[in-house]
């Protein structure tokens, strides 16, 4: 008898809802990231576009202000990744792209990676998604010449209609 009351506790503790701070909602993905680029990421394996802003593409080249070649693809990617180390990602998932990638709007705690990302000028604000969003983190980031903004980048985002 005394088997058959432990586990009524055990199964009766199972069935307890989890508290507000674990439960996760139907559109939220929360885990550790691997980094792709500077605006993709993947959690749990799933390939994640950051949502309302733009990082530099693959082979994308500026020169510093010692006249030095900077890969940005790298060097965004890198920010982003050091940025979030360990930490976990929170996404609220928002639909699908043309390629198939979740996009969504993440954070790692109150911070959102998008406007940490744009203010750092590591990427610009990408109205056409984010509405304008981003908009005061781009414009703060090129007034201080911060990343990008801080460099010659000629061509970096053509081919991109960012509007």
């Amino acid at each position: 008898m005394i088997a058959g009351a432990a586990l009524t506790v055990v199964v009766a503790g199972a069935c307890q809802p989890e508290p507000a701070s674990r439960r996760v909602a139907r559109n939220e993905l929360v885990g550790i990231a691997s980094v792709i680029d500077g605006d993709t990421i993947d959690i749990h394996g799933e390939r994640i576009r950051l949502s309302g802003f733009d990082a530099p593409e693959e082979g994308r080249r500026c020169t510093d202000a010692a006249g030095a070649a900077v890969r940005v693809h790298q060097t965004t990617s890198l920010a982003l990744s050091d940025f979030i180390g360990a930490r976990t990602v929170s996404c609220a998932r928002a639909g699908k792209d043309n390629h198939g990638r979740t996009v969504a709007t993440c954070s790692v705690g109150e911070v959102d990676l998008g406007s940490w990302m744009v203010e750092n000028g590591h990427a610009r604000d990408w109205p056409k998604y984010s509405h304008g969003k981003y908009a005061p983190q781009e414009a703060r980031a090129r007034a201080a010449r911060r990343g990008i903004w801080g460099m010659a980048c000629p061509g970096l985002f053509d081919g991109r209609s960012l509007r």
